[in-house]
């Protein structure tokens, strides 16, 4: 793959990871037309470690609190351990789609018209977001987390957006955007982490050698997606989710009618 190519998938993935437009489709469709048929897994692995790497310098001290109140012994770690838990539960139905129906989600990315009709899901679901609110008191339950956590897991077919399809999920049961813009994104952390790892077993397994493209792709995807996610966190505070909706919409009329 050429350094153009490399930057344009980099830049992609960092912009379409976080955005409600799901980045699985746009890398779909970006293959289709810059005419690469696949990017290599090595390449995969790199372009998940970049915005992996931009979710956890975003919110580093969110991170860094979990870890250090998880540890602490007693009522002083309590809320910290929580929500930790809460983390792991939502990440549970992802991990067992992904293990249970890999083939059938690997086909899936061969099929550019489902990719297109998922994208039009992912526009409703947007769309919807417009008729939410957040009521005073709600917080994060198991159930909630569970959810969330189903609603990561269906976002594992191309075309549906995994930050749009768990930040909605999240309004619509009564959490306040940030809230659950937040819980998303901390979401993504095992979520990407454990896509990597899947991805990297197979890199070592096949001997495919690195090259100086990977840190391109990586440096890309990470600081793209690092300015994306501040940008979202604002969009979701103003609550204008479903402005992305016409754009999802748009883009798989034309995967369906004209890929």
């Amino acid at each position: 793959m050429d350094l153009i190519s490399t930057v344009i998938l980099g830049i992609l993935q960092g912009l379409t990871e976080f955005l409600p437009v799901s980045s699985s489709a746009h890398l779909v469709v970006g293959q289709h037309l810059l005419g690469v048929q696949h990017p290599g897994m090595l390449m995969e692995v790199a372009l998940h470690l970049g915005t992996l790497l931009s979710v956890v310098v975003y919110f580093r001290h969110d991170l860094v609190q979990l870890i250090r109140g998880s540890l602490l012994a007693g009522r002083a770690g309590s809320e910290e351990r929580r929500e930790v838990g809460y983390l792991a539960l939502a990440t549970l139905p992802a991990v067992l789609v992904a293990l249970t129906l890999a083939d059938q989600v690997s086909a899936a990315f061969e099929n550019i018209a489902l990719v297109g009709a998922m994208l039009l899901v992912t526009s409703l679901v947007l769309a919807s977001s417009r008729f939410t609110h957040s009521r005073d008191g709600v917080r994060m339950t198991w159930v909630v987390a569970l959810i969330i956590g189903s609603a990561q897991a269906v976002a594992i077919l191309p075309g549906i957006s995994r930050s749009g399809l768990t930040i909605v999920a999240g309004l619509w049961l009564g959490l306040g955007g940030v809230a659950a813009a937040r819980f998303s994104f901390l979401m993504a952390v095992p979520a990407i982490l454990g896509a990597g790892l899947l991805q990297g077993l197979e890199v070592v397994r096949s001997g495919i050698l690195p090259t100086p493209g990977l840190a391109v792709g990586l440096v890309v995807a990470g600081v793209t997606g690092y300015a994306v996610i501040a940008w979202l966190l604002d969009i979701v505070r103003k609550r204008r989710l479903y402005l992305f909706a016409g754009y999802t919409m748009l883009v798989g009329l034309t995967v369906i009618f004209r890929l």
